[in-house]
């Protein structure tokens, strides 16, 4: 990945309308109801911001390398009342620098970027049992297309600009068998390419 954060908060402000049915979709799937949810990466906070406005029955730690992103998101969660119920961590990922178990939820947004082998491991050992990880990256399968197309064409190049990997589902299940975890982890292709972990 070319680490541009100028792009990156473009990027991320781009996706503000994307992220509620993001999380939508995350929580349906994994059946969880409240906790701690972990949102990873230079994409991150947008998926934990939206999961605090849909529920006080979470906390969330965005984590990653830029300060800048970090800032963003602070300011997005004090400006929606937000922000006691709101972590950051200034860290690189692998390891993740989190005790093993310690999160409810994980989520990965535009996860191809930069995703490794160590770096899914890292992400299964911070998930609690019961816990759920949604890690790659596209729109998902629930958000409308009223939603998407405005930004889509902006969102494509922004990704290019940042150095997007193209990744296919068999580069995806690769991934999971040299991580390890074939026993917790499948691909999914339903709006977008995901990976999703269960505990």
């Amino acid at each position: 990945m070319i680490r541009d954060d100028a792009i990156v908060e473009e990027i991320n402000a781009l996706w503000l309308p994307v992220y509620p049915h993001l999380v939508g979709h995350l929580l349906a799937v994994s059946g969880i109801e409240g906790g701690s949810f972990l949102d990873l990466g230079p994409f991150a906070g947008g998926m934990a911001l939206s999961i605090l406005q849909r529920s006080t029955a979470f906390s969330a730690t965005v984590m990653d390398e830029s300060q800048r992103v970090l800032r963003w998101v602070e300011k997005k969660a004090a400006e929606a009342g937000h922000a006691s119920r709101l972590t950051t961590c200034r860290s690189s990922f692998t390891p993740i620098p989190a005790a093993a178990a310690a999160f409810d939820l994980v989520g990965v947004r535009g996860a191809f970027f930069f995703l490794t082998p160590s770096l899914l491991r890292e992400i299964r050992r911070v998930l609690r049992p019961g816990g759920f990880a949604w890690v790659g990256g596209g729109y998902g399968p629930t958000t409308p297309e009223e939603v998407i197309a405005p930004i889509a064409r902006r969102s494509k190049t922004l990704n290019e600009a940042v150095g997007k990997r193209r990744i296919t589902p068999e580069d995806a299940h690769d991934m999971v068998v040299a991580a390890g975890l074939e026993d917790c982890a499948r691909v999914a292709t339903d709006g977008g390419l995901w990976l999703e972990v269960r505990a």
